[in-house]
């Protein structure tokens, strides 16, 4: 209630409220204009991952003709390792339930898999020292200890450069992925881990993965990083940092 003879100052509350308005409207617009920015840098994002599968595509198909002494894989390691930096990226920013993220997720497990080839064929034809883990994961509801594994693998990734890992969301659907759980056999009991041809179910920790590991390398050799250009220098694809996949 008004007091009895006090006047309204028309003036004041039109500008408290000028003001108010102000303060709003610049609140969203500058919202706006973080969200086109947000939208901006992640289309960006999303044509450079494009670009950097339609090269590791072009690179496999350039190194499958390769003669032994020139065969080298180590730029396509990095920049399959690369790609799946960008992949977490676009992850955070869309969700893992994304149309658009999973559809690039089936698209790096395919360049996973090619890369896999690639090592086991020189393997065998170039008698190069590879060794691979292949490494099947779902997410925390399914598989609680798979984020722990992940990033134990991740570290194994980083302490033995001549390691090749691989990551594969065991729930994927993806045919080229069904035919490589096809020919290992594998079963819906994760985590699950391929060290050349052998399969291994269930959590390893630290000192389980290097006895596992020391039955097929000497693991000092892993650790010392290839000198001849022939022989890749960094780490294959690592596992995801946080598991979604």
């Amino acid at each position: 209630m008004i007091p009895q003879g006090k006047k309204i100052n028309p003036l004041k509350y039109l500008s408290v409220f000028l003001f108010t308005a102000i303060i709003f409207g610049s609140g969203f617009l500058l919202s706006d204009y973080i969200a086109q920015k947000r939208f901006q840098q992640l289309d960006v994002l999303q044509q450079n991952l494009r670009t950097d599968i339609l090269s590791l595509e072009t690179q496999f198909s350039v190194l499958r003709q390769a003669p032994c002494d020139n065969l080298n894989e180590s730029t396509l390691t990095k920049e399959l390792y690369d790609v799946s930096q960008k992949l977490s990226e676009v992850s955070a920013d869309l969700g893992e339930k994304s149309p658009y993220y999973l559809q690039l997720k089936k698209y790096y497990s395919i360049m996973e898999i090619q890369h896999w080839l690639l090592v086991k064929q020189a393997a065998k034809e170039c008698s190069m020292p590879f060794h691979t883990i292949i490494y099947f994961y779902a997410d925390k509801e399914h598989c609680p200890s798979c984020e722990n594994q992940g990033y134990l693998l991740t570290y194994f990734r980083e302490k033995y450069p001549s390691l090749r890992i691989y990551s594969f969301d065991f729930d994927l659907p993806l045919s080229a992925l069904q035919a490589l759980k096809s020919v290992f056999g594998l079963k819906d009991n994760l985590p699950v881990i391929v060290v050349d041809k052998d399969v291994y179910y269930g959590f390893k920790d630290k000192t389980q993965l290097e006895d596992l590991l020391g039955k097929y390398v000497n693991l000092e050799s892993l650790e010392q990083k290839p000198v001849a250009s022939s022989t890749p220098s960094s780490s294959a694809a690592s596992p995801p940092a946080k598991n979604k996949k």
